[in-house]
């Protein structure tokens, strides 16, 4: 039986079809074998901030269709952010930062909601074909709610390629490219991919928590030395995502902050 929270595409905000993302072009023969929509922070049709990229009003399935379904992601996305600003504090504490730093980067974050579906399709690492190829997450956390069916791989140096098992109750947290950015390494984004090896439909519910669009994204001083110089030129949070969806989605290369 199917989650209550997957809709028919042409209901959704932003839909990407089977094979059409494709996250590691240097190992894959194919594209995901997976599908998925966006919902953002809801934004006014009037406001200012509409003009932005990856900014605007969602397009919500009909209630009639779905009942509850547009209540149910927006309490989601409310509590998402609330957990989003309680690891910005443990991340700043962690850099020897007072915790509330990155709260004025976040008072008008960019919130992508991200519902995916893989295909009953097992994975053939050899042939190039992958539920998600290899790639780390653009921006600075994401809060990843899985099914009960396996897949989700992270990588390291150490072990190479090993599962996480999905456990009830739990929350996967990514590091994203933004945070390994601003702190100049010190932070690293986790390699991840998913394999199919069970052959059975997997679902997953994926929270991008990023910066405000237009933050300064450059590395903070104390992640930096004349022994370690920044790895990185500044940006902002908006082009850093532009510039790394371009790589990856179709229509997305000619947009600019």
């Amino acid at each position: 039986m199917k989650p209550s929270w997957i809709v028919p595409p042409a209901q959704q905000r932003y839909t990407t079809v089977p094979h059409v993302e494709t996250l590691d072009p240097s190992s894959q023969k194919q594209g995901d074998t997976k599908e998925g929509f966006y919902f953002g922070r809801e934004i006014s049709p009037e406001s200012p901030e509409a003009k932005l990229p990856l900014h605007g009003p969602n397009q919500w399935p009909n209630e009639h269709l779905v009942p509850g379904y547009r209540a149910s992601m927006e309490q989601y996305m409310r509590a998402m952010n609330e957990l989003g600003h309680r690891l910005l504090r443990l991340l700043a504490l962690g850099l020897g930062l007072p915790p509330d730093h990155f709260d004025r980067f976040f008072d008008r974050p960019m919130i992508f909601l991200r519902p995916l579906h893989y295909a009953p399709k097992v994975s053939a690492p050899s042939e190039g074909v992958f539920g998600a190829g290899a790639h780390s997450d653009y921006g600075m956390l994401t809060l990843l709610k899985t099914d009960d069916v396996p897949g989700l791989q992270i990588h390291t140096d150490a072990t190479g390629w090993m599962d996480v098992p999905p456990k009830p109750e739990c929350f996967i947290i990514n590091l994203g490219d933004m945070l390994e950015r601003w702190t100049n390494g010190m932070y690293k984004s986790t390699l991840h991919r998913v394999v199919n090896t069970t052959g059975k439909e997997r679902y997953s519910l994926a929270c991008f928590f990023e910066p405000n669009f237009d933050t300064i994204v450059e590395c903070l001083p104390q992640c930096c030395s004349p022994e370690r110089p920044p790895q990185f030129p500044p940006t902002t949070s908006g082009q850093h995502l532009l510039d790394k969806y371009a790589s990856t989605h179709a229509g997305y290369a000619n947009l600019k902050q």
